[in-house]
C-alpha cells in the first residue's frame, strides 16, 4: 500500500495478463486431452482437481437435488434471492433487442433479427464458496434473451458443492447443472461430451486456469469478456468517509489476492487517513485473503486537478469506479472508461455485486476501455435479411463491377455482370 503520483501509475500499471507459462502449459493439455478422450478425460481432472470419488453419473446435477437445496434455505435467505432475483430481472428487461426493418432510399428491404444464441455455458466459480449471485447475474440475462439451452458449470471442493449456488440455479430455471470446474469444464463446453452438450458461448468469471481456458478456446467457442483480477477505484473528496472507503478497498481485496485496489484523490490528508484506516481494520478484524491484495496492489494516488483525476480513471479504466460525488452531467462528460460507476458516498460496490440489478460481471485489466459489462445482448446475435429490389440492383451493379475489378476479383465482377438489368 502506497501513495503514488500520475507519473508513477502510467508507467507501471501492467495491463497485460498475470497468467504464467506454467498456467498456460497446463491449460493446453488438458484442452487437447478432453479434446480427444471427452469423458474419460473430464472424470480424470474431476477426480485430480475436486471429487476423489466421482463418477460420469455424479457429474450431471439432478434438478431433484437443486429443488432440495432450494426447499431447505432459511426464508430469509430465500426473500433476499428472491429480492435480487428480481431487481436483476428488472434492471436487464430494459436491455431487450428488438427486431427492425427499413427501406433504403429505393426499394431494396432491410430486415434486421435478433436471434437468441441457442446453447449456453455458465460458469459460477466455487466449490465450497458460494456464488448464487454469479448464477443470477449470467442466468438472468439469457432468460431475458430467451436462449432455449442455459447450461451451469459449477466445481465441488472434496465432492462438496455449495448448495445456495445451487438453490439458485433452481430458482433461475437453468436446464442442465454440471458439477465440474476449471479449464476442463470451459473445455468439456467448448468440444461437447456424451455428458455435457457443447456450448456455442460461455460466460462467467473465474480463476487464471478458466480464464487462460477461455482465451485458448476462443474461435472453437465465443467468449463473455477474459475476466481477470477484480477492481475499485475509489475517488474521494476532502469530505469523504475514510472508513468507508477502507472497507470498500478492503471488500474489493477479500475477492482475490490478486486483486487491484485504488483511492484517488486531490487531497493527500484523505489518503493517509484511507491507509490508516485500512491498517486499523485490517489488525481489528480477521478478513480473509486480504493481506496480499492490500500489500502488493492497493495504491493511493495523488492527482493535482479534477483534470487530472479524470485522466487517471479513464486510463485505470477500472472494473469499477465509486465516485463521492452527487450525479452531475460533468462526471456524465468525463468519465470514459469504467465498467460499472457508483455515484455518492453510500453507493458501496457491494450492493451492485448483489442487488442493485446491474451485472457484476465486468470488463476488468484496462479492458474497459473497448468493452462492456455482460447485458441480454451478449446472449443473442443479430442476422441482416436482404430483399433486393429491381431500382437498387440498376443503381448499383455498375459501380459494383467496377469496384471489384479495382481489387482484382473478377469473379466477384462477373456474377454480378451476368445478373445485369436490360435497360
Amino acid at each position: 500500500m502506497r501513495v503514488v503520483s500520475k507519473k508513477w501509475i502510467f508507467d507501471n500499471l501492467n495491463s497485460q495478463s498475470t497468467i504464467n507459462a506454467n498456467v498456460t502449459y497446463t491449460v493446453k493439455k488438458i484442452i487437447e486431452d478432453i479434446k480427444k478422450n471427452k469423458d474419460k478425460a473430464l472424470l480424470k481432472y474431476v477426480k485430480k482437481y475436486e471429487n476423489k470419488k466421482a463418477t460420469l453419473r455424479s457429474i450431471l446435477i439432478t434438478k431433484k437435488t437443486l429443488k432440495e437445496a432450494y426447499d431447505t434455505l432459511p426464508n430469509d435467505i430465500k426473500k433476499s434471492l428472491k429480492l435480487a432475483y428480481r431487481r436483476i430481472f428488472y434492471y436487464h428487461s430494459k436491455q431487450k433487442k428488438i427486431s427492425y426493418s427499413f427501406k433504403d432510399q429505393l426499394d431494396s428491404k432491410f430486415y434486421v433479427e435478433w436471434k437468441p444464441i441457442e446453447n449456453v455455458g455458465l460458469y459460477i466459480p466455487g466449490g465450497l464458496a458460494s456464488y448464487p449471485s454469479t448464477v443470477l447475474m449470467t442466468t438472468i440475462p439469457a432468460k431475458i434473451a430467451r436462449v432455449p439451452n442455459i447450461m451451469i458449470c459449477v466445481p465441488s471442493q472434496n465432492g462438496r458443492t455449495s448448495k445456495l449456488t445451487l438453490a439458485a440455479a433452481y430458482l433461475c430455471g437453468v436446464n442442465k447443472v454440471y458439477n465440474v470446474g476449471g479449464a476442463q469444464a470451459i473445455a468439456a463446453l467448448a468440444f461437447g461430451t456424451k455428458i455435457i452438450k457443447k456450448a456455442d458461448k460461455v460466460f462467467g468469471p473465474g480463476n487464471q486456469f478458466v480464464a487462460e481456458a477461455k482465451k485458448q478456446l476462443f474461435g472453437a467457442i465465443g467468449i463473455d469478456l477474459p475476466a481477470g483480477p477484480s477492481e475499485v477505484l475509489v475517488i474521494a473528496n476532502n469530505k469523504s468517509n475514510p472508513s468507508w472507503i477502507a472497507y470498500d478497498v478492503l471488500a474489493q481485496g477479500e475477492h482475490d489476492p490478486n486483486a487491484k485496489t485504488y483511492v484517488l484523490s486531490k487531497y493527500k490528508s484523505i489518503l493517509i487517513k484511507v491507509k490508516n484506516e485500512i491498517i486499523r481494520i485490517m489488525k481489528e478484524t480477521n478478513l480473509k485473503n486480504v493481506d496480499r491484495s492490500i500489500k502488493n496492489n492497493c495504491n493511493l494516488i495523488l492527482a493535482k486537478s479534477q483534470k487530472e483525476i479524470y485522466e487517471i480513471s479513464n486510463f485505470i479504466a477500472p472494473e469499477h469506479l465509486h465516485i463521492h460525488e452527487k450525479f452531475n452531467k460533468d462526471i456524465l462528460k468525463n468519465i470514459t472508461n469504467a465498467g460499472s460507476v457508483f455515484l455518492g458516498e453510500k453507493s458501496t460496490v457491494a450492493l451492485g455485486d448483489y442487488t442493485m440489478g446491474t451485472n457484476h460481471v465486468l470488463p476488468t485489466d484496462q479492458t474497459a476501455k473497448f468493452s462492456s459489462g455482460l447485458g441480454v445482448e451478449d446472449y443473442t446475435k443479430k442476422t441482416v435479411f436482404i430483399d433486393l429490389g429491381k431500382k437498387t440492383l440498376k443503381k448499383i451493379e455498375n459501380h459494383t463491377i467496377n469496384l471489384a475489378r479495382q481489387e482484382g476479383l473478377e469473379a466477384h465482377a462477373l456474377s454480378v455482370e451476368i445478373r445485369k438489368i436490360k435497360s
